[in-house]
């Protein structure tokens, strides 16, 4: 197939992609308002210039919870750029995941190795689809909050990209150099955006020693000291600011059974992503994922045995062990923003299976060699598909049709749930900023809000600025903290009403 010819179904493919994802399975999502923890990163960037947010951003001393400069910076600047217009936000996420999709297929593309020029593509688009499609990491793209999920994985991609370019045979030693700078200085910046970003430095190792099996050479190791002395000056910095984070010294992470039931629990909300069970409370997700496990052990030692294929799917198990580990110490089940990365990796065990059995069903009669060049004659009367192999490859296709309407109507409607329960946020939001428009109150009384107290605190100091102190009360502590110039409010179904209000004398 001509280069010209790869190149246009790779354009359509993302196409395909970028419009399956944006309009089918999100097209809701730019509709949305700002949910939760929103409006606290809203309110801690809105008045501050840029040279304060970035003192304060990579100010170690002032991090009390994570080190993630780049998102402040990123939220920074989208504040400046778009205020309270929460699509807008929103559409960047989207581009985002759209754009990590593409990245990931063509991850797939270079990765694979087939004799068909037909099969990376396939891949490619497989897995693509996957990564956009999948409803298991659906807060990575809904919630504003989670931009953290897509940016730090972004740059882990562009890292792989050129990390897998420095370990091509047929490049010289400046351009490899070249590349596995510019790998670590992606690296160090998907670090500075998420810490779970830790695992790029084995991946470069897995990354490496695949390039190494591919170009049958040995691997060079030495070129991971520059990523390894970036990483490790992350942990000395990630370490101090985990000392004074608040999660930690209330035993919100641990060293106990969970450090194998939540990777396992994980990957049972990727393989099954059926409807409710996204927060993973079920008891039966971590017995899903162990099946899964064992199955994945079997095939690798059936692939070993038939010496075919086992160090590739060796290496996707390790990386798939990797992004799965961040999720191992968390005291609860982790939230599926957090299965953005595993689903990456499957996606690429996902497109690579899926090319292997194209070039299976179009390749009948194998190749035959001429010269140096390999020619392939699916045509030929000798080479003609099998009827049994035609059935395979249809059933598979409708197989797969049926799983991606499956998956785009659970997207859909994990979408909706998590709209629906982060509403009375943004009610909230809008009742207040009419009341305050009104009337100065020195004090906002929330009784028993449908939404955590932070966030009450952070959207009426949005709404009405830092001088109305907000409380969030019971009911029946409402006369007792009654003063003068007070507003108190109650939900009724969700939306905010007004409770009673008192006068400034």
């Amino acid at each position: 197939m001509p280069a010209a010819q790869r190149y246009a179904l790779l354009l359509i493919a993302t196409a395909v992609v970028a419009v399956m994802t944006v309009s089918v399975a999100y097209h809701a999502v730019p509709d949305r308002a700002f949910a939760a923890d929103d409006f606290q990163w809203v309110l801690n960037v809105r008045d501050q210039s840029l040279s304060e947010i970035a003192a304060r951003s990579f100010d170690v001393s002032a991090s009390s919870h994570f080190y993630r400069p780049l998102v402040w910076l990123l939220l920074w600047s989208e504040w400046r750029l778009f205020g309270f217009d929460a699509r807008a936000f929103h559409m960047l996420s989207l581009a985002l995941h759209t754009l990590n999709a593409a990245l990931t297929g063509a991850l797939a593309y270079r990765l694979i190795k087939a004799q068909s020029p037909l099969a990376p593509i396939v891949g490619f688009t497989g897995t693509a689809l996957f990564v956009a499609l999948h409803p298991a990491p659906f807060e990575a793209v809904v919630w504003v909050s989670a931009q953290s999920e897509l940016l730090a994985a972004l740059l882990l991609l562009l890292a792989a990209h050129c990390w897998w370019s420095a370990g091509e045979s047929d490049q010289r030693s400046v351009h490899r150099r070249g590349w596995r700078i510019a790998a670590t200085a992606a690296l160090a910046l998907a670090l500075l955006t998420k810490e779970s970003a830790i695992i790029g430095l084995p991946l470069f190792a897995l990354l490496e020693w695949q390039a190494a099996r591919a170009a049958q050479r040995r691997p060079a190791w030495r070129p991971l000291v520059l990523p390894l002395l970036v990483t490790g000056a992350y942990l000395v910095v990630a370490l101090d600011v985990a000392a004074r984070n608040a999660l930690v010294r209330e035993r919100g992470y641990g060293f106990g059974v969970q450090v194998v039931l939540n990777p396992l629990r994980s990957l049972g909300l990727i393989v099954a992503p059926l409807p409710g069970v996204e927060y993973g409370r079920e008891a039966w997700l971590p017995l899903a994922g162990a099946c899964v496990a064992l199955a994945g052990a079997g095939a690798l030692l059936v692939c070993w045995r038939l010496r075919k294929g086992a160090a590739s799917l060796l290496t996707g198990f390790l990386a798939l062990i990797l992004t799965l580990a961040p999720t191992a110490p968390f005291t609860s089940a982790p939230d599926s923003r957090y299965l953005y990365l595993p689903v990456v990796v499957i996606a690429l065990l996902a497109g690579a299976g899926a090319s292997m059995l194209v070039e299976w069903i179009i390749s009948p009669g194998g190749t035959r060699s001429t010269g140096n060049s390999v020619e392939w004659h699916i045509l030929s009367r000798s080479s003609r598909i099998p009827l049994l192999r035609l059935f395979v490859g249809a059933t598979a296709i409708a197989i797969v049709a049926l799983i991606g309407v499956l998956a785009v109507n659970e997207t859909r409607g994990r979408e909706v749930r998590f709209a629906a329960g982060a509403r009375p946020g943004e009610e909230l939001r809008l009742f207040a900023t009419s009341q305050c428009a009104e009337a100065d109150f020195d004090r906002i009384l929330v009784v028993e809000p449908p939404i955590a107290a932070p966030h009450v605190e952070a959207i009426i100091h949005l709404s009405c600025g830092v001088r109305t102190r907000p409380m969030v009360i019971g009911m029946g502590d409402v006369e007792r903290e009654l003063r003068p110039n007070t507003l108190v409010v109650a939900f009724d179904g969700g939306f905010p009403r007004e409770l009673l209000r008192t006068s400034a004398e």
